[in-house]
């Protein structure tokens, strides 16, 4: 067996190949072109295996590789430079290292989506980014009005109300200019959004996981098909605490000579999984008798930040197990957790 480590880049790929027992057989920098990864790694004799770290370009080198490589594994790259931590850093040792790992079969793997699940992900994370588009143009108008000194009575400024004020509110030419062309472009983005709920409502059809998910506290149709989109294959998480990791809402710990100190949530993993649900957990504070008495009871000890992320995790806790063993959400076994 071939063992290759790929050091990848937005327009170019290092690779380093190694036989069974370590011996350099090739190296060298190859253009992220399908066919010139392909035609470099055809070169090599015998069976070859690969390694590379993750990162926004795999799925695309993995569709130009797979079909010339046994085997093809994505490697967690925070873990592998716990692993592999080195004063000189470069494409050319950072290739040799992920080989040398892949060789002797100590590298922390990562899990690679599915197409089905990547699709989705692209459709709920667009959603997502539209939504912060939209809102960063309707900050733009508070400030105007702000600027220039202007309180509407509307509860929705960009409501039906909202805007008839808006329209007549005297503003000057340049103020008056921006006001208009920043509605305009909100309502493009409103129509976007319209075409992208619709397109999710079909999703919602046919992912029974997804409507079972939506019978949570503050979790609606979009909140069930983002989760299904991060978390993927829930038996890839062997229980509870494995998932609330990844979505960076456990806190960091340190331990030494039985010494143990704690600190804030680590916030790695997944960012869009640990958004949604502190999102959720406003909403479910609103909602849910047992999820607000249980976030009340908390903030009488905590701050209200400590104790609505704490709220998510309990939260996503109640996912994992409902992915897990296909049960609809109980207020009651909810209060008990």
């Amino acid at each position: 067996m071939i063992h290759v480590g790929a050091d990848l880049h937005q327009r170019f790929c290092y690779f380093t190949a190694l036989d069974a027992r370590g011996k350099q057989l090739r190296a060298g920098a190859v253009a992220n072109e399908a066919e010139a990864l392909r035609k470099w790694l055809r070169q090599l004799p015998g069976e070859v295996e690969v390694a590379v770290e993750a990162c926004s370009f795999w799925p695309g080198f993995r569709d130009a590789v797979e079909s010339e490589v046994a085997e093809l594994r994505l490697v967690h790259p925070q873990r592998v430079k716990a692993i592999a931590a080195a004063k000189l850093k470069n494409d050319r040792v950072d290739s040799q290292t992920l080989a040398h790992l892949l060789r002797c079969d100590l590298l922390p793997e990562a899990w690679m989506a599915d197409p089905a699940t990547r699709e989705l992900r692209q459709q709920v994370r667009l959603r997502a980014t539209l939504v912060r588009q939209r809102t960063r143009l309707k900050n733009q108008v508070h400030a105007i009005l702000h600027q220039q000194g202007l309180r509407h009575g509307a509860t929705d400024l960009f409501g039906r109300r909202g805007r008839s004020w808006l329209r007549t509110a005297k503003l000057p030419p340049q103020a008056r200019q921006a006001v208009d062309i920043f509605c305009h472009l909100i309502d493009q983005f409103s129509a976007l959004l319209t075409d992208q709920d619709r397109g999710l409502r079909q999703q919602l059809k046919r992912q029974p996981q997804a409507q079972l998910l939506t019978t949570i506290p503050g979790i609606g149709l979009y909140s069930a098909l983002l989760l299904l989109a991060e978390i993927g294959d829930i038996t890839r998480f062997g229980d509870k605490h494995a998932l609330c990791s990844y979505a960076g809402l456990v806190p960091w710990v340190r331990e030494s000579a039985g010494h143990k100190a704690r600190g804030h949530i680590t916030r790695c993993g997944s960012s869009w999984l640990r958004w949604i649900m502190v999102e959720a957990a406003c909403t479910a504070v609103r909602t849910s008798p047992a999820a607000r008495a249980w976030f009340l009871r908390l903030q009488r000890r905590k701050h209200k930040h400590v104790a609505r992320v704490a709220l998510a995790r309990k939260l996503l806790v109640a996912v994992w197990a409902m992915l897990k063993h296909g049960e609809t959400f109980d207020e009651s076994v909810f209060a008990a957790m």
